[in-house]
């Protein structure tokens, strides 16, 4: 009886000893749960404080550095020097006349042809575009809005339409009109009659009756790819379309912008402020070559600066992209201050400029984006005690 008795009591014991074991750890973990409570409770209470510290490391971290600063320096005057250098071509007196532009010709009118909707290789290389012919419209009363107003009149200065109709002209020696819906004319070498019916003294292109344009599409496009001299003739008129283009885009009057000739009111008024395609490609080549020079910056800068920082990828790549914004803002300023003190409106680098917005639109939301990923990542780092 008294082992038994002695064994209860041992067993009795053991299971105290456990139970004040189990007892201490919940305390503990009480402890620990009142301790983590307070921690984040605290960090919660002072979180403005924490995140305003957050903001001001990654401020410090994506500031432009020494280094940093001499690629600013060299992107801004290389942009500088390009405003300078670049060719702009945004008033009349800018560009060449429309004889300068076109060069030398050397016409041989005796190789104009006769044949409605045919046309040969031969008199195509030696003859202008048929639809630069005036001759003859005022006594049909066609309006061409006289002057160097067929540019905006005919399909084949229309620098995405003539590439197809302008060509299909060429092919068949037509003119189409734009209008609201074409309107085509054939074309012929000789006497016509002027807008007081009296037959001209000398000879040349003139307007000679209308034309189907369907015919002019069916014979100058489909019919001539269905053999090896059809596309042969087809790529000589296609050349010779490319070549009127490109003489005609930089000239005073250069050429209307794509489909506007379909309201020629509106095409002219454009003309008159210079709003065309000699315009547009100098926009176009300014923000290219912008584009260029960032691009080179940026490549250089990054390359750079993972040779000989080990820093954070992103904030590399946002003081890279920090660099861009201001050199391409301190460049963009600089031109439009010069231009406006010397009044010189063909200075100004408008592609520039619009490369300038996209910068700062783009750089600046990939800084907010990077941001909110740090002070996530580092707060949450905070809240979780890691």
């Amino acid at each position: 009886l008294e082992v038994v008795m002695k064994n209860k009591f041992e067993k009795l014991k053991i299971e105290n000893n456990d139970q004040k074991i189990n007892t201490k750890k919940t305390l503990d973990t009480f402890d620990n749960i009142s301790a983590e409570s307070k921690r984040v409770s605290k960090i919660a209470l002072n979180a403005n404080i924490i995140i305003s510290d957050l903001d001001r490391q990654f401020e410090t971290a994506t500031r432009l550095k020494k280094i940093d600063m001499s690629f600013l320096f060299l992107a801004t005057g290389m942009h500088i020097v390009r405003q300078h250098l670049q060719n702009n071509y945004f008033t009349d007196g800018s560009r060449k006349t429309d004889k300068e532009a076109a060069g030398e010709s050397n016409y041989n009118r005796e190789l104009r042809g006769k044949k409605l909707y045919y046309t040969t290789k031969e008199e195509i290389l030696s003859n202008p575009v048929p639809f630069d012919t005036q001759n003859g419209a005022p006594f049909k009363g066609v309006d061409l809005g006289g002057g160097k107003g067929h540019r905006i009149a005919t399909a084949g200065h229309d620098p995405l339409i003539g590439w197809i109709v302008g060509t299909a002209n060429i092919a068949t020696r037509t003119m189409t009109l734009l209008k609201p819906f074409p309107e085509s004319y054939h074309v012929k070498y000789g006497n016509y009659f002027t807008k007081f019916g009296d037959t001209s003294v000398n000879r040349n292109d003139y307007l000679y009756q209308k034309a189907s344009f369907s015919k002019i599409i069916d014979y100058g496009i489909v019919k001539n790819t269905s053999s090896i001299d059809g596309i042969s003739l087809l790529a000589i008129a296609l050349m010779k379309e490319a070549i009127h283009l490109k003489s005609d885009v930089l000239s005073k009057e250069s050429l209307p912008l794509p489909f506007t000739s379909i309201n020629p009111n509106l095409a002219r008024k454009l003309g008159e402020y210079n709003i065309d395609m000699a315009s547009v490609l100098t926009i176009g080549k300014q923000a290219s070559y912008a584009v260029a020079i960032n691009t080179v910056i940026y490549l250089l800068h990054q390359l750079l600066i993972t040779q000989i920082e080990d820093e954070n990828p992103q904030f590399v790549q946002l003081r890279s992209r920090k660099i861009l914004s201001y050199s391409n803002t301190i460049a963009t300023t600089s031109n439009i201050v010069e231009s406006a003190i010397t009044q010189n409106v063909n200075h100004l680098d408008i592609g520039g400029f619009l490369v300038t917005l996209y910068r700062l639109t783009s750089d600046i939301k990939f800084q907010n984006k990077i941001k909110e990923e740090f002070l996530e990542k580092e707060f949450y780092k905070l809240v979780m005690n890691n």
